[in-house]
């Protein structure tokens, strides 16, 4: 990725639309899939099939999760301090 380019802790906007449009795709493609179960007619091949769709849209939105953490991270990064003023940790 390209963040590298604008110096610490300053997100490429790239890298943040190709990070935001890979997220709603892959949670999309997790709905979609979900909706799309065949009916079989055989027990065991049907057990199989749910299974296997039901650990397929899982890792979708596993993914699309993993994506909204990085955009959180680079998010934070990316909003400066304006201002003046340190930010403390903790309650005040």
């Amino acid at each position: 990725m390209s963040e590298g380019n604008q110096g610490p802790g300053v997100a490429d906007p790239a890298t943040l639309r190709g990070l935001t449009t890979s997220r709603a795709v892959t949670r999309s493609m997790s709905d979609d899939l979900l909706t799309h179960l065949p009916d079989l007619g055989d027990l065991p091949t049907q057990r199989a099939l749910d299974a296997w769709v039901e650990q397929a849209a899982d890792t979708l939105r596993a993914l699309s999760e993993a994506l909204e953490e990085r955009l959180l991270h680079l998010g934070s990064a990316a909003v400066p301090d304006t201002s003046g003023r340190a930010h403390r940790a903790g309650p005040r």
